[in-house]
């Protein structure tokens, strides 16, 4: 157990080192990715940092996609794309819990749950940061009416496209690192993971105030909750 935990910590640090300096995060991004991925790795073990990880760097890659052209726009994320202690709780909350309600419970479909949290984190981010860019004139998903790039609860079909094939390569992931049993199940996953993106998108276009980080948390949560009714 004591080896499990120093693993962990390594681990974890070095990860959070790391994205600190090539810039993924902030220093808060890095103390907040440390807890949440300490968490983690101790409940899952190095497939459930695995998937984090595959996260952090996917998320981190598409928000520098065409960066300086989304900042033109005003709709590129804020501190140069690195991500605070609040992105990274309300990205992954959803997910440690799943963990952690695994690693009491040993009920698998917890796992699966916590690789759809964290299909809809990445797929969340696809959508908005390839639709931005690709998305042309978005539109509002809950009356199609055409709105301004970054609009909240604004939808477009390049977005959509990368935000399933986001929520797919978290769950193939996860089935190849026996996270999730089977590929019906790792379809459930990728399943989740895409509502759960509908479900942010709904939130935002009829309640804007609520912000950006309550909605990431809806987001996950509905995955995670979907994967386990269904699995």
């Amino acid at each position: 157990m004591t080896s499990d935990i120093l693993a962990a910590i390594l681990t974890t640090a070095a990860f959070a080192v790391l994205a600190h300096t090539f810039g993924m995060v902030g220093k808060s991004g890095a103390i907040g990715g440390f807890i949440i991925g300490a968490a983690i790795f101790l409940c899952l073990g190095p497939p459930g940092f695995i998937v984090l990880a595959l996260f952090v760097i996917g998320g981190s890659a598409l928000t520098r996609l065409g960066y300086e052209r989304k900042k033109n726009t005003g709709t590129a994320q804020t501190e140069g794309g690195r991500r605070s202690a609040k992105n990274a709780f309300a990205n992954c909350s959803a997910a440690a819990a799943c963990a952690i309600l695994y690693s009491l419970t040993n009920h698998e479909p917890f796992a699966a749950a916590f690789v759809a949290a964290l299909g809809a984190a990445f797929a969340d981010t696809a959508e908005s940061e390839v639709g931005q860019i690709y998305g042309r004139m978005p539109r509002l998903v809950t009356n199609l009416r055409k709105v301004p790039p970054g609009t909240d609860g604004a939808v477009s079909l390049p977005g959509t496209a990368a935000g399933l094939a986001a929520a797919t390569l978290i769950a193939l992931a996860g089935l190849s690192l026996g996270l999730v049993d089977g590929f019906g199940a790792a379809l459930v996953v990728a399943l989740a993971a895409f509502l759960g993106t509908v479900a942010d998108s709904f939130v935002g276009a009829r309640i804007p105030k609520v912000g950006n980080e309550a909605t990431n948390v809806i987001c996950t949560l509905a995955a995670a909750v979907l994967a386990l009714l269904i699995l």
